[in-house]
């Protein structure tokens, strides 16, 4: 650092650093204002010794502040290190006080201390505790009125006696948790059996319902079966019987219309009347006819009873058309009314207003109050 510090620069001239270039300011503005050297080219060699100079004095530039910074940074250290000295000197010399003051300076060893110990009253002896008190002089050997000498002896014989019996409490505590706990324990134990006997009749009743479902799923499989030989049995009885009477209708003569049956006793081209089968053509042609003259009076029937209550829906139109004009009139009638009450009220309160604005400009106009202002005393509404 100090090497750094004490180098000697390069003079521009020397034999390190030969002088290339003019530096009287008059020269140089010659040479520029003199256009024929000014056109004869660049002074390349003169530019090339102001580079080199320039780096050499950003060189010695560079070097002399890399030196401060060093310097500098050696300086900052040093000085953190003498704070960090100073600071531990003061933390041990503040321990050293704090030390001196809790060992010879504490509360107790002052002279008002008396006056704020918080425990004054609670460590404070009575003025005498004895006739041997050497408190006491000639003027103390007196006995106070009301002194308890025996005081702190029993208050330890109290705290003894209180102790014995907070034992005996917390032992008795103790015995009742005891039972307490037995007790649950009993009673939790019967709950368990309890549920262990609900829990076994249950599943005996759950057996029990399973058996009978059992028995009843038989029961009825078995009546079903029957049931199902009784229906088949049925079956075949009703196909027997089915069959003797398709046997006997197919050969009954009766029922197969056998045409010597038909034949009447009284005439052999006559039919007997159980053996009638229908009407003839005509009489089905005159059938026709007369339900067709019962349709034709059914129409007519039908459009009268149309046309009566197309005459009765018109009637109550009419009714509802006249009810409704009747209460366009009556509300026309009352708005006439309101507009008719209204004008009459508009024009009463102006003419109340001009009968007043004439009676105050009488009565003040004139400075005198007529008969008629008295006489309106009295009969107000209110």
């Amino acid at each position: 650092q100090k090497a750094a510090l004490t180098m000697v620069l390069p003079t521009i001239g020397s034999e390190s650093f030969p002088r290339t270039k003019r530096f009287d300011a008059r020269d140089r503005l010659a040479l520029i204002h003199n256009a024929k050297r000014r056109t004869t080219g660049v002074d390349v060699a003169g530019l090339d010794a102001q580079i080199a100079e320039k780096k050499v004095l950003a060189l010695a530039e560079a070097e002399l502040t890399r030196a401060h910074d060093l310097r500098t940074s050696a300086l900052d250290n040093r000085l953190v290190i003498l704070e960090q000295e100073r600071r531990g000197i003061q933390a041990d010399l503040n321990r050293n006080v704090v030390a001196y003051r809790a060992e010879h300076q504490g509360k107790h060893t002052r002279r008002e201390y008396d006056l704020s110990d918080p425990s004054g009253l609670r460590n404070e002896t009575p003025a005498r505790l004895g006739d041997d008190d050497v408190r006491n002089g000639a003027s103390g050997m007196q006995k106070f009125s009301g002194e308890d000498l025996f005081a702190g002896e029993r208050r330890v014989q109290q705290t003894k006696q209180a102790s014995s019996w907070y034992a005996a409490q917390t032992a008795e505590k103790e015995l009742r948790k005891t039972n307490a706990r037995e007790q649950k324990k009993q009673h939790g134990d019967l709950i368990a059996e309890q549920e262990q006997y609900q829990n076994d009749v249950f599943d005996a009743q759950a057996f029990a319902r399973r058996s009978h479902a059992v028995a009843t799923r038989a029961q009825n499989q078995h009546m079903a079966n029957e049931r199902k030989d009784e229906l088949v049995t049925q079956k075949a009885q009703r196909k027997a019987l089915d069959d003797a009477e398709f046997s006997h209708a197919d050969k009954d003569p009766f029922l197969t219309e056998d045409p010597r049956v038909a034949v009447s006793s009284l005439a052999s081209h006559r039919v007997r009347p159980d053996h009638y089968k229908g009407a003839s053509v005509h009489e089905l042609a005159a059938t026709a006819a007369f339900q067709a003259e019962q349709r034709v009076a059914r129409k007519a029937r039908d459009l009268e009873l149309l046309q009566e209550e197309a005459l009765v829906a018109s009637h109550h139109e009419n009714t509802r058309k006249a009810l409704e004009m009747n209460a366009e009139r009556v509300e026309q009638f009352r708005a006439e009314q309101r507009a008719a009450v209204l004008a009459t009220v508009v024009g009463q309160r102006g003419e109340k207003f001009d009968n007043d604005q004439n009676d105050r400009a009488e009565r003040f106009g004139s400075g005198r109050f007529g008969e008629a202002y008295f006489n309106g005393f009295g009969t107000s509404a209110r």
